[in-house]
Protein backbone atom coordinates (compact mmCIF):
# COMPACT_ATOMS: atom_id res chain seq x y z
CA UNK A 1 0.00 0.00 0.00
CA UNK A 2 1.24 3.59 -0.58
CA UNK A 3 0.28 7.13 1.07
CA UNK A 4 -1.50 8.55 -2.00
CA UNK A 5 -1.81 11.55 -0.04
CA UNK A 6 1.78 12.20 -0.74
CA UNK A 7 1.46 11.50 -4.84
CA UNK A 8 3.27 14.83 -6.42
CA UNK A 9 2.70 13.57 -9.64
CA UNK A 10 -1.16 14.21 -9.94
CA UNK A 11 -1.14 17.72 -9.71
CA UNK A 12 0.79 20.96 -10.56
CA UNK A 13 0.02 24.36 -9.72
CA UNK A 14 1.29 27.80 -10.46
CA UNK A 15 0.89 29.67 -7.02
CA UNK A 16 3.15 31.62 -6.18
CA UNK A 17 4.15 30.02 -2.35
CA UNK A 18 4.43 26.69 -4.19
CA UNK A 19 7.89 27.95 -6.05
CA UNK A 20 9.98 25.80 -3.61
CA UNK A 21 8.08 22.65 -5.01
CA UNK A 22 8.79 22.91 -8.20
CA UNK A 23 5.24 24.03 -8.55
CA UNK A 24 4.72 19.62 -7.75
CA UNK A 25 1.70 19.95 -5.16
CA UNK A 26 0.64 16.51 -2.71
CA UNK A 27 -2.59 15.28 -3.46
CA UNK A 28 -3.38 15.90 -0.07
CA UNK A 29 -3.27 19.77 -0.28
CA UNK A 30 -5.23 20.22 -3.70
CA UNK A 31 -8.32 17.48 -2.54
CA UNK A 32 -7.98 18.09 1.37
CA UNK A 33 -6.42 21.13 2.76
CA UNK A 34 -7.91 23.70 -0.31
CA UNK A 35 -10.21 21.74 -1.76
CA UNK A 36 -9.26 23.62 -4.94
CA UNK A 37 -9.28 21.15 -7.92
CA UNK A 38 -11.32 21.55 -10.41
CA UNK A 39 -12.76 25.02 -9.63
CA UNK A 40 -9.57 26.51 -8.28
CA UNK A 41 -8.75 28.82 -6.05
CA UNK A 42 -9.39 32.72 -5.93
CA UNK A 43 -7.25 34.88 -3.67
CA UNK A 44 -6.31 38.51 -3.15
CA UNK A 45 -2.42 39.53 -3.53
CA UNK A 46 -1.88 42.97 -1.33
CA UNK A 47 0.61 45.70 -3.08
CA UNK A 48 2.20 48.89 -2.34
CA UNK A 49 3.26 51.13 -4.36
CA UNK A 50 6.15 52.44 -2.56
CA UNK A 51 7.78 49.12 -1.01
CA UNK A 52 7.29 48.05 -5.24
CA UNK A 53 9.84 50.74 -5.35
CA UNK A 54 11.53 49.82 -2.53
CA UNK A 55 11.07 52.77 -1.41
CA UNK A 56 11.01 53.18 2.33
CA UNK A 57 6.86 53.71 3.47
CA UNK A 58 5.97 56.82 5.23
CA UNK A 59 4.15 54.98 7.63
CA UNK A 60 7.15 52.71 8.59
CA UNK A 61 5.61 49.46 7.42
CA UNK A 62 8.11 46.63 6.05
CA UNK A 63 5.19 44.91 4.66
CA UNK A 64 1.33 45.15 3.50
CA UNK A 65 -1.04 44.42 5.80
CA UNK A 66 -4.61 45.00 6.72
CA UNK A 67 -3.79 48.49 8.18
CA UNK A 68 -2.55 49.65 4.58
CA UNK A 69 -6.13 49.46 2.66
CA UNK A 70 -6.71 53.32 3.36
CA UNK A 71 -3.88 54.12 2.13
CA UNK A 72 -3.37 56.22 -1.44
CA UNK A 73 -0.66 53.57 -2.40
CA UNK A 74 -2.46 50.23 -1.33
CA UNK A 75 -4.45 48.11 -4.14
CA UNK A 76 -4.61 44.91 -4.37
CA UNK A 77 -4.99 41.88 -7.47
CA UNK A 78 -6.79 39.06 -7.77
CA UNK A 79 -5.69 36.47 -8.54
CA UNK A 80 -7.20 33.28 -10.04
CA UNK A 81 -5.28 29.60 -9.89
CA UNK A 82 -6.26 26.16 -11.26
CA UNK A 83 -4.60 23.11 -10.74
CA UNK A 84 -3.41 21.32 -13.51
CA UNK A 85 -3.74 17.48 -13.94
CA UNK A 86 -0.33 15.94 -14.93
CA UNK A 87 -1.85 12.50 -16.01
CA UNK A 88 -4.94 11.80 -18.38
CA UNK A 89 -8.44 11.63 -17.46
CA UNK A 90 -8.80 7.81 -17.74
CA UNK A 91 -5.55 7.39 -15.37
CA UNK A 92 -7.04 9.94 -12.80
CA UNK A 93 -9.97 8.00 -12.62
CA UNK A 94 -7.40 4.91 -12.05
CA UNK A 95 -6.37 6.98 -9.23
CA UNK A 96 -9.52 8.27 -7.96
CA UNK A 97 -10.79 3.93 -7.57
CA UNK A 98 -7.40 3.41 -5.69
CA UNK A 99 -7.31 6.91 -3.21
CA UNK A 100 -11.23 5.33 -2.45
CA UNK A 101 -9.59 2.38 -1.28
CA UNK A 102 -6.80 4.13 0.80
CA UNK A 103 -8.89 6.09 2.63
CA UNK A 104 -11.43 3.29 3.51
CA UNK A 105 -8.26 1.99 5.02
CA UNK A 106 -7.78 4.74 7.07
CA UNK A 107 -10.72 5.55 8.08
CA UNK A 108 -10.82 1.64 9.44
CA UNK A 109 -7.81 2.73 11.50
CA UNK A 110 -7.38 6.49 12.04
CA UNK A 111 -7.14 6.67 16.02
CA UNK A 112 -7.60 3.52 17.06
CA UNK A 113 -5.15 1.43 19.11
CA UNK A 114 -3.26 -0.37 16.31
CA UNK A 115 0.02 -3.28 16.06
CA UNK A 116 2.88 -2.08 13.72
CA UNK A 117 6.41 -3.01 13.47
CA UNK A 118 9.18 -1.46 11.73
CA UNK A 119 12.52 -0.79 10.33
CA UNK A 120 13.86 3.06 11.57
CA UNK A 121 15.50 4.72 9.07
CA UNK A 122 15.92 8.51 10.74
CA UNK A 123 15.37 9.73 13.89
CA UNK A 124 14.99 13.44 14.16
CA UNK A 125 14.54 16.25 16.28
CA UNK A 126 10.99 17.32 15.90
CA UNK A 127 10.26 21.22 16.20
CA UNK A 128 7.64 23.55 15.64
CA UNK A 129 7.73 27.44 15.39
CA UNK A 130 5.29 29.90 16.01
CA UNK A 131 6.33 33.65 14.11
CA UNK A 132 4.48 37.05 14.99
CA UNK A 133 5.04 40.59 14.03
CA UNK A 134 7.89 40.62 16.68
CA UNK A 135 8.91 37.68 17.68
CA UNK A 136 9.09 34.14 17.20
CA UNK A 137 9.82 30.75 18.89
CA UNK A 138 11.51 27.58 18.19
CA UNK A 139 10.35 24.86 20.58
CA UNK A 140 11.13 21.55 20.73
CA UNK A 141 8.79 18.23 20.69
CA UNK A 142 10.43 14.70 21.07
CA UNK A 143 11.29 13.10 18.21
CA UNK A 144 10.51 11.81 14.52
CA UNK A 145 11.56 8.80 13.57
CA UNK A 146 11.48 7.99 9.78
CA UNK A 147 9.69 4.09 9.07
CA UNK A 148 10.13 2.44 5.97
CA UNK A 149 9.62 0.08 5.70
CA UNK A 150 6.48 -0.13 8.01
CA UNK A 151 3.67 -2.70 8.60
CA UNK A 152 0.37 -0.85 9.94
CA UNK A 153 -2.03 -3.56 10.97
CA UNK A 154 0.04 -6.09 8.67
CA UNK A 155 -0.68 -3.64 5.58
CA UNK A 156 2.91 -2.52 4.47
CA UNK A 157 3.74 0.76 2.99
CA UNK A 158 5.89 1.33 0.44
CA UNK A 159 6.94 4.76 1.49
CA UNK A 160 7.99 6.30 4.70
CA UNK A 161 5.73 6.01 7.96
CA UNK A 162 6.77 8.05 10.59
CA UNK A 163 6.40 7.92 14.31
CA UNK A 164 6.20 10.68 17.53
CA UNK A 165 7.96 9.78 20.57
CA UNK A 166 9.04 11.61 23.34
CA UNK A 167 12.73 12.87 24.42
CA UNK A 168 12.22 10.42 27.45
CA UNK A 169 10.94 7.21 25.83
CA UNK A 170 13.54 7.25 23.32
CA UNK A 171 16.48 7.47 25.14
CA UNK A 172 15.02 5.15 27.93
CA UNK A 173 14.54 2.72 24.69
CA UNK A 174 17.56 3.83 22.97
CA UNK A 175 16.56 3.90 19.99
CA UNK A 176 18.87 4.77 16.85
CA UNK A 177 18.65 4.26 12.93
CA UNK A 178 18.92 0.32 11.72
CA UNK A 179 16.93 -0.31 15.00
CA UNK A 180 13.73 -2.74 14.26
CA UNK A 181 10.66 -2.47 17.01
CA UNK A 182 6.94 -4.09 17.07
CA UNK A 183 4.56 -2.03 19.34
CA UNK A 184 1.31 -0.09 19.59
CA UNK A 185 0.12 3.27 18.76
CA UNK A 186 -2.51 5.32 17.08
CA UNK A 187 -2.64 6.23 12.93
CA UNK A 188 -3.50 9.56 12.07
CA UNK A 189 -3.03 12.23 8.90
CA UNK A 190 -0.50 14.96 10.08
CA UNK A 191 -1.21 17.25 6.50
CA UNK A 192 -0.72 14.21 4.32
CA UNK A 193 1.72 12.47 6.04
CA UNK A 194 0.94 8.90 8.08
CA UNK A 195 2.20 9.36 11.64
CA UNK A 196 1.66 7.33 14.44
CA UNK A 197 1.16 8.69 17.89
CA UNK A 198 1.30 7.69 20.94
CA UNK A 199 3.63 4.89 20.86
CA UNK A 200 3.22 2.42 23.71
CA UNK A 201 4.51 -1.66 24.48
CA UNK A 202 7.62 -0.79 21.86
CA UNK A 203 9.84 -3.98 21.96
CA UNK A 204 13.16 -3.79 19.97
CA UNK A 205 13.77 -6.68 17.62
CA UNK A 206 17.14 -5.70 16.60
CA UNK A 207 18.80 -2.64 18.35
CA UNK A 208 20.25 -0.86 15.27
CA UNK A 209 22.96 2.09 15.97
CA UNK A 210 23.42 3.99 18.60
CA UNK A 211 21.74 6.86 19.18
CA UNK A 212 22.61 10.35 17.44
CA UNK A 213 20.54 12.61 18.89
CA UNK A 214 20.84 13.92 23.08
CA UNK A 215 19.35 16.80 24.74
CA UNK A 216 23.01 18.70 24.23
CA UNK A 217 23.01 18.36 20.77
CA UNK A 218 19.37 18.96 20.12
CA UNK A 219 19.43 22.43 22.63
CA UNK A 220 22.68 23.34 20.43
CA UNK A 221 21.22 22.58 17.24
CA UNK A 222 17.98 24.74 18.07
CA UNK A 223 20.34 27.78 18.27
CA UNK A 224 22.07 27.18 15.31
CA UNK A 225 19.43 26.09 12.52
CA UNK A 226 18.94 28.17 9.34
CA UNK A 227 16.07 28.17 7.24
CA UNK A 228 15.72 27.06 3.79
CA UNK A 229 13.91 28.77 0.92
CA UNK A 230 13.25 25.56 -0.79
CA UNK A 231 13.42 21.39 0.32
CA UNK A 232 15.94 19.78 -1.75
CA UNK A 233 15.61 15.84 -1.59
CA UNK A 234 19.12 15.55 -0.67
CA UNK A 235 18.83 17.85 2.56
CA UNK A 236 15.44 16.03 3.57
CA UNK A 237 17.40 12.92 3.46
CA UNK A 238 20.60 14.36 5.70
CA UNK A 239 20.61 13.58 9.22
CA UNK A 240 20.38 17.51 9.99
CA UNK A 241 17.63 18.41 7.40
CA UNK A 242 14.62 18.77 9.50
CA UNK A 243 10.99 19.66 8.25
CA UNK A 244 9.32 21.93 11.18
CA UNK A 245 5.54 22.64 11.39
CA UNK A 246 5.53 26.65 11.01
CA UNK A 247 2.81 28.87 12.55
CA UNK A 248 2.22 32.52 11.21
CA UNK A 249 0.06 34.77 13.18
CA UNK A 250 -0.65 37.95 11.27
CA UNK A 251 -3.11 40.61 11.52
CA UNK A 252 -5.21 38.62 13.76
CA UNK A 253 -4.73 35.34 11.34
CA UNK A 254 -2.84 32.56 12.00
CA UNK A 255 -1.81 29.76 9.02
CA UNK A 256 0.65 26.50 8.70
CA UNK A 257 3.08 25.31 6.79
CA UNK A 258 6.11 23.32 6.57
CA UNK A 259 9.74 24.39 6.60
CA UNK A 260 13.42 23.03 6.04
CA UNK A 261 15.43 24.01 8.36
CA UNK A 262 19.41 22.63 8.47
CA UNK A 263 20.00 21.73 11.66
CA UNK A 264 23.99 22.02 10.83
CA UNK A 265 23.77 25.87 10.58
CA UNK A 266 24.35 26.21 6.89
CA UNK A 267 23.34 29.30 5.20
CA UNK A 268 22.93 27.46 1.61
CA UNK A 269 22.60 24.09 0.92
CA UNK A 270 24.96 24.34 -2.13
CA UNK A 271 27.58 25.08 0.53
CA UNK A 272 27.48 22.04 2.37
CA UNK A 273 30.05 19.69 3.40
CA UNK A 274 27.89 17.15 4.31
CA UNK A 275 28.15 14.02 2.29
CA UNK A 276 24.67 12.57 2.19
CA UNK A 277 23.70 9.45 0.42
CA UNK A 278 20.33 10.94 -0.54
CA UNK A 279 21.67 13.65 -2.33
CA UNK A 280 21.59 12.03 -5.86
CA UNK A 281 25.03 13.65 -6.69
CA UNK A 282 27.22 12.54 -9.75
CA UNK A 283 30.08 10.63 -9.42
CA UNK A 284 32.43 13.86 -10.55
CA UNK A 285 30.46 15.87 -7.29
CA UNK A 286 31.26 12.88 -4.99
CA UNK A 287 35.12 12.96 -5.44
CA UNK A 288 34.82 16.90 -5.20
CA UNK A 289 32.95 16.17 -2.08
CA UNK A 290 35.18 13.18 -0.68
CA UNK A 291 38.31 15.38 -1.24
CA UNK A 292 37.21 18.54 0.44
CA UNK A 293 36.18 16.11 3.68
CA UNK A 294 39.38 15.05 3.82
CA UNK A 295 40.92 18.28 3.76
CA UNK A 296 38.73 19.82 5.91
CA UNK A 297 37.24 22.29 3.55
CA UNK A 298 33.97 23.86 1.99
CA UNK A 299 33.27 23.81 -1.12
CA UNK A 300 30.63 25.20 -3.26
CA UNK A 301 28.35 22.40 -5.56
CA UNK A 302 27.13 24.19 -8.21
Amino acid sequence: MKNLYKNTDIFRCVHESHKGFKNQISVYHILKEKSCFPNGCIYFHWQCKQLAKRSKCHRGYSYVGRKCSSCKDFYEEKIHNYPELQITSEEFQNFQRELSLFEDWLENVQYKWIEFSARIVKIKPHFMQKIYPKSSFLSFHGYLMILNPAFLEWEHFEDPVYAQISAKYLHRLKLGRYSEIEGQGQVSIDRGRLVVKRLKNIEIAEPGEDPFWNEQKVLISRETATEFPTQPEGCIGCEFGALVDVEYHRDQRSYKRRKLFCLKGMTDFRDCYIKSEYCGMDSEAHAKLDLACAEGKKIVMS
